[in-house]
């Protein structure tokens, strides 16, 4: 039986029309100025994976520690900035307010996981007037290791008196979907096209897969039945 829900951000609860392309584009500017090679970097890779790889050169090239932070705050930094002007212009996805009411109803605790800083999260979810059905919400700048990573979610669980068996996490990518299973969680899969951008074969390794137009009602059954 499932006590709790963890949600992801983008894609499953809102519609978060951020400029990816504007905001790789960046952050590969601020990596090249600093000494990466332009071969190591690519716009068809996220902006942690060009980071992670910017690192590993740096470090590789014995640059200090403190120069490598300084580098990837100026990243973050920038990548905030976008994410903000995204987090006002946010639209609820159709049907995810009457999920979160039955969950509500249902006396089911509820939390957010999210590559989103808080703050960006919490605008967000203000804009969509939603943010009353959060018992927490835990951004990238509130764990060290983000899903995937079993930390992130171990984290709301400590947080929320929870067992990781007792929580569903619900969300539209594979890293949502690899975080449950690395911890022993339930799990659904909202189909959408961000999903293809990650790896099919963890997706579909979801207890069940929802379309959109199958929110709210096939949502909340797939829900009941986990009560």
């Amino acid at each position: 039986m499932i006590s709790a829900i963890i949600w992801d951000l983008d894609g499953t609860l809102i519609h978060f029309k951020i400029d990816y392309l504007r905001a790789r584009k960046i952050a590969i500017k601020i990596l090249k100025n600093s000494g990466v090679p332009k071969h190591f970097l690519t716009v068809k890779s996220s902006i942690l994976e060009n980071v992670r790889l910017s690192r590993e050169y740096f470090e590789r090239n014995s640059f200090s520690e403190e120069k490598i932070k300084k580098i990837i705050a100026e990243v973050d930094n920038e990548i905030i900035k976008i994410e903000h002007e995204a987090a006002l212009n946010a639209t609820l996805i159709n049907g995810i307010d009457e999920v979160l009411e039955f969950a509500r109803i249902k006396n089911l605790k509820q939390a957010i996981f999210t590559f989103n800083t808080k703050k960006n999260a919490e605008i967000s979810l203000k804009k969509v007037n939603i943010s009353q059905y959060f018992d927490l919400i835990v951004g990238r700048d509130n764990v060290s290791n983000l899903k995937p990573h079993p930390d992130h979610l171990n984290y709301i669980c400590n947080q929320l008196n929870v067992k990781t068996n007792e929580i569903l996490v619900i969300g539209d990518t594979s890293r949502d979907i690899e975080a449950a299973i690395n911890v022993g969680a339930h799990s659904i899969a909202l189909n959408t096209n961000v999903a293809g951008l990650f790896d099919q074969e963890s997706f579909n390794k979801a207890e069940e897969i929802i379309e959109l137009e199958e929110i709210p009602s096939k949502l909340i059954n797939v829900i009941e039945k986990l009560m």
